[in-house]
């Protein structure tokens, strides 16, 4: 039986989606943190597939996983090629238990722009690069897009220092999977050749799905900054400590998380703009049940589309931990961990992303990210756009996470005519019927 083109494509997204996915923590799916055995097994997977491809593959420097499809020596005019580039990609890292598409969804629609490319025989007058940027979630080391972040000259070598519980430090471990943590400081230093960096990725919210629209042009990503909360009071025996002598680390730290929660909700009203907090990680100490706790350390997430609705959270935020002292007797320390400003998009690439949705027949909206994506950080030395597909119920970061293969195809179907265009060549639809 013949097997159409449409369903070859989808199987083999499939089959890639799934063999990705296969790289998990046994008896906690979907877990592939970052440095893990499970994260350098799939690397190695992937370098398999991108040289199966045709992609030659290397780590750069800052321990991205690069495979690239090297361009024609002469562009149609007949000039010589002029080291130009495209970079497409996302990557595999996950959270603990998180999801089986959040980043591999964008790494394998990156692949399917190659598999068209090859098999129609097309040349660009670019290099083609497909990227698995580097521990784009946030890892123990309290910093997010370790690679788009190298790229862009932002892994600071007080970043690459760092030294998790386990004592291993974040620079020995990107030079242990290939990386050099070389020119740290610096952006990357082709940086004026690169024409275009393009993801896809999963939603993660379900504007899309409830619209019914395929395709999400994405406008802007907001500004994340994350800060480390230190809160420390008196241990103490939990029978015999009376309740109005205590200083209760834990008690404190549950007031400012109640007032942070308070806070940001009221701003996000008041703006009308993206901005939400959360305190998501929170360690007790000595965490035991008989014993008033002396020490919370905890991590506290802000992501805002404003500038004013970030200045008006930190200065109304200083007052909680100022009234905090006060009220529970516990001293309250904050330390910046990381920061990445609001990035809008490049307006032109959205344009070219939008057009490429309507010849393939795609619905597509325009529409803004809630979440962090490496194409942040790429946007802040190259032209860079991010596409969304939709994602069941929203759900996201847990193992519940669904896009379909189909999705995935119409999003790939969206990066490839966007090469195309870049490339020099008309507008056209590449979708398999």
């Amino acid at each position: 039986m013949k097997v159409s083109p449409a369903t070859a494509q989808t199987a083999r997204i499939a089959a890639a989606i799934d063999k990705l996915a296969s790289f998990t923590e046994a008896d906690r799916p979907y877990t592939r943190l970052v440095f893990s055995p499970e994260f350098d097994a799939a690397r190695h997977w992937l370098a398999d597939a991108f040289a199966a491809a045709g992609l030659v593959c290397h780590i750069d420097s800052g321990g991205n996983l690069i495979g690239t499809r090297t361009a024609n020596l002469k562009k149609a005019n007949g000039d010589k090629a002029d080291g130009t580039k495209v970079l497409i990609g996302s990557h595999i890292d996950t959270v603990p238990a998180g999801g089986r598409f959040d980043g591999i969804a964008g790494v394998i629609a990156a692949l399917e722009v190659v598999h068209y490319l090859n098999e129609n025989q097309i040349e660009l007058p670019f290099d083609l690069e497909i990227v698995d940027y580097l521990g784009e979630e946030l890892n123990v080391w309290g910093t997010s897009c370790l690679g788009s972040r190298h790229m862009a000259g932002l892994l600071t070598p007080e970043i690459l220092g760092r030294v998790d519980a386990d004592g291993r430090q974040l620079g020995n471990e990107i030079t242990r999977i290939g990386g050099t943590n070389l020119g740290c400081d610096k952006v990357r230093s082709d940086a004026d050749q690169i024409l275009a960096c393009l993801e896809l990725h999963i939603e993660q919210a379900k504007i899309l799905e409830t619209q019914g629209h395929d395709i999400g042009i994405v406008t802007a990503i907001p500004g994340i900054y994350r800060y480390g909360i230190s809160v420390k009071g008196q241990a103490g025996h939990s029978g015999t400590t009376p309740m109005a002598d205590r200083q209760d680390a834990l008690v404190a730290a549950a007031d400012i998380i109640q007032a942070i929660n308070r806070l940001a909700s009221d701003i996000a009203r008041d703006e009308n703009q993206h901005f939400v907090a959360t305190i998501g990680k929170i360690d007790v100490f000595p965490n035991g049940a008989a014993i008033v706790p002396g020490q919370v350390e905890m991590t506290l997430d802000m992501r805002s589309a404003s500038a004013h609705a970030k200045s008006a959270f930190l200065a109304a935020f200083e007052t909680i931990c100022r009234d905090c002292v006060t009220r529970r007797n516990c001293a309250v320390d904050v330390a910046p961990l990381a920061a990445a400003d609001i990035a809008p998009m490049d307006s032109d690439l959205m344009q070219n992303l939008s057009d490429s949705a309507a010849i393939n027949g795609l619905s597509a909206i325009k529409l803004a990210s809630g979440a962090g994506h490496d194409t942040a950080h790429l946007s802040r030395f190259a032209p860079a756009a991010i596409i969304f597909i939709p994602c069941r119920d929203g759900l996201s970061h847990c193992p519940e996470e669904f896009a379909s293969n189909e999705a995935i195809a119409k999003g790939a179907w969206v990066l490839t005519s966007c090469v195309l265009a870049l490339a020099g060549k008309p507008f056209q639809a590449v979708a398999k019927q």
